[in-house]
């Protein structure tokens, strides 16, 4: 029997429907299950398709399944870029850059890295304030390094906050902003940092004898990096009684958590508010915390949110629940599942799939269930085995779309296909 021709409702439309998967869908899924020669096939049917075309390059450029052809990657990798590929573009400036598969040429790198830039590519900026900064196919400028390094850093561009340090130790020599770019840098994981706020720490002794901010960094590199939390808080009390919100909070942490001085939550909470009222969202998330299910509570937490602190979208989701705000609430789980906070995407799917705050909207709940995937949990396998039954073909895909998993949803409509031929 010819399927494609069926039409009929009920169980057989998820069998149906996965004729309507795309070509480059298919090429997706094709790589995924390691089918390279398959993958070339889809994806080459998907025609003028950027996405296509970056990874038939991508391909290409790594030799999964073919041999290694940097040539024909750069030409596939050109024609994503034609039709606005930022990652196409990314990679055309690595290629220009290291000489493969074509000449070494640093100002076309360059070049490449800023039409990445243009087109949305975030990882261009860092290699565009690298190549400022260092002198690499342009003169070197390092005002322009530093704005790119910013404005990659605000991107979420983690590396380039270890830049930033590094511009200022050893180039602009503003030590304070020196020892602020490399906490940064040190709390997104970048291990190499230690090792310079080490080295740091000592040039920073004279300016903390008479400069706030650098007293501040010095207290915080003392109480978090070099294991002395008891002379880390002496500088950090001295910051905070100058009115420094970073100091004060920071040193209400330690208070909180007793940490190289004595324990106390009320003087943590007062250090807390200081920081907080002046605009430090740290602090107004802490407080938030420590002000448990009061209004206060949202009051702290809605100010730390809307200052772009993730840990406190979910927290801010629970307190407005709490008070039948289910629309907002559910926006901020969306803006936190959105932001890879595993908490918000399980009660963002939980939402949508019960309806809490909106319609229901199974694509979205399975979605935020397979994107947890991507963070390392599967806590959310379970319930989207228990909504799958109730989604076609095409919404399941869908859902694996959003989310990154087109592998893991298209196994849920195979099963679903295998269960209904088999009740046939």
């Amino acid at each position: 029997m010819d399927t494609s021709a069926v039409s009929m409702a009920g169980p057989q439309h998820l069998y149906t429907a996965r004729v309507t998967l795309q070509p480059y869908d298919r090429g997706v899924l094709a790589v995924q299950r390691g089918a390279f020669g398959e993958a070339r096939e889809q994806l080459e049917l998907a025609g003028p398709d950027d996405r296509a075309l970056l990874l038939l390059g991508q391909l290409a450029s790594s030799g999964q399944g073919e041999p290694t052809d940097p040539v024909r990657a750069r030409g596939l990798y050109e024609r994503a870029a034609e039709l606005g590929n930022a990652e196409a573009a990314h990679n055309l400036g690595v290629l220009h850059a290291i000489g493969r598969g074509v000449a070494q040429d640093q100002p076309a790198a360059l070049r490449w890295y800023q039409r990445s830039v243009e087109l949305g590519g975030v990882p261009a900026l860092r290699m565009v304030g690298l190549m400022y900064g260092t002198g690499q196919g342009v003169p070197m400028d390092q005002d322009k390094a530093e704005r790119h390094w910013r404005m990659a850093a605000a991107a979420g561009e983690t590396q380039a906050l270890h830049d930033l340090g590094a511009l200022f130790a050893y180039h602009k020599v503003d030590l304070p902003e020196a020892a602020f770019w490399y906490l940064e840098a040190a709390k997104a994981g970048i291990e190499m940092t230690e090792r310079e706020l080490t080295l740091l720490a000592p040039k920073l002794r004279i300016p903390a004898s008479v400069d706030r901010r650098a007293r501040t960094m010095l207290g915080v590199i003392r109480a978090f990096h070099l294991g002395d939390p008891a002379g880390g808080v002496k500088l950090l009390t001295a910051s905070a009684d100058d009115g420094d919100p970073v100091a004060q909070r920071t040193l209400a942490y330690l208070v909180q958590h007793g940490i190289g001085t004595t324990q106390d939550d009320a003087r943590a909470a007062s250090l807390y508010q200081s920081a907080a009222e002046a605009g430090d969202a740290c602090a107004a998330f802490n407080l938030g915390v420590l002000s448990g299910g009061s209004d206060e509570a949202v009051r702290w937490l809605r100010q730390a949110a809307e200052a772009g602190i993730i840990e406190a979208y979910p927290r801010l989701g629970d307190r407005l629940s709490e008070r039948d705000l289910d629309e907002e609430a559910l926006q901020w789980y969306q803006r936190g599942a959105e932001a890879g906070d595993k908490g918000s995407m399980f009660a963002a799917a939980c939402w949508y799939r019960d309806g809490f705050g909106g319609p229901v909207d199974l694509v979205q709940a399975l979605r935020w269930y397979l994107a947890m995937l991507n963070v390392g949990s599967g806590d959310g396998i379970h319930e989207a085995h228990a909504i799958v039954p109730r989604m076609t073909a095409d919404d399941i895909h869908e859902a694996g779309r959003l989310s990154g998993r087109l592998l893991e949803a298209d196994l849920f409509v195979q099963r679903q296909t295998s269960a209904s031929a088999a009740s046939d």
